[in-house]
């Protein structure tokens, strides 16, 4: 941004003082700086998931943190966005703070990738022989932190100070690895001003729920919805989730 840009933007903002918040001009202001939501970070390396947020963003004129706010059946959404966090060829190194003692690490591997006692042969248990929403291997594992506070503003706002200064100075197993940032599971209303680069809890703009499965045909006999119960059996194990917002939806599956 040059100087003459900087001047039109910051007298504008300035002019806007008296009729908006603090936090409502500082988010103004950090649009501009980084050139428009398109550019939000940290960056979410699933396009359609990516492409989410950047409308959003757009469509509000807000700029993260959180880059996604997550409602409704949030976990799996975490589950399949950590995994391909620290998963080849991102490897990156995340904070979860649980404030809900709910999330589970092991979910972050495809059920393919655990031991099977009818195949002992890795190809088959590797998650990465094929296309799947749980890249992550157990050595990834190590790199995901998970902090579990006590329910309360305050203890969640203390996690996440104490997990940023971790990340930053402590002597932990991930240096190697960039961080990519912090989910909060369980911030309350909006946050109440804890901010993480995720935040998940009963309000969000984009809430997660099951695909939809079709009913029964008009008219079915009980006999024939017998008959078919395996194949209809399938089809329900074989649904998807669905992230839906305001600006679009992304589905992906629990493979």
């Amino acid at each position: 941004m040059d100087a003459a840009v900087a001047k039109h933007v910051g007298a504008r903002l300035l002019g806007e003082i008296e009729e908006g918040s603090l936090e409502e001009l500082l988010d103004a202001l950090r649009v501009n700086l980084i050139g428009g939501p398109s550019n939000i970070r940290p960056h979410i390396p699933i396009p359609a998931l990516a492409s989410i947020a950047s409308r959003y963003h757009n469509a509000v004129k807000s700029a993260p943190p959180p880059v996604l706010s997550v409602s409704g059946r949030y976990l799996p959404l975490l589950y399949h966005l950590v995994s391909t966090l620290i998963a080849e060829p991102h490897n990156y190194t995340v904070v979860v703070v649980d404030a809900e003692s709910r999330f589970d690490v092991t979910r972050l591997i495809a059920a393919s990738a655990h031991p099977s006692p009818n195949h002992s042969d890795s190809s088959h248990n590797s998650p990465n022989s094929g296309s799947s929403s749980y890249p992550a291997e157990p050595s990834d594992l190590r790199h995901v932190h998970l902090y579990r506070p006590a329910r309360g503003q305050d203890q969640i706002r203390a996690a996440v100070a104490a997990a940023q200064e971790w990340m930053v100075y402590g002597a932990h197993g991930s240096r190697a690895r960039e961080w990519w940032g912090t989910v909060v599971i369980g911030a309350g209303v909006g946050g109440s001003g804890v901010k993480g680069d995720v935040n998940a809890g009963w309000k969000g703009w984009l809430r997660v729920e099951r695909e939809e499965v079709a009913g029964f045909a008009a008219g079915i006999s009980v006999e024939e919805a017998l008959r078919d119960r395996g194949k209809r059996q399938e089809v329900v194990d074989g649904t998807g989730w669905v992230a839906g917002s305001r600006v679009g939806g992304y589905v992906w599956k629990d493979v």
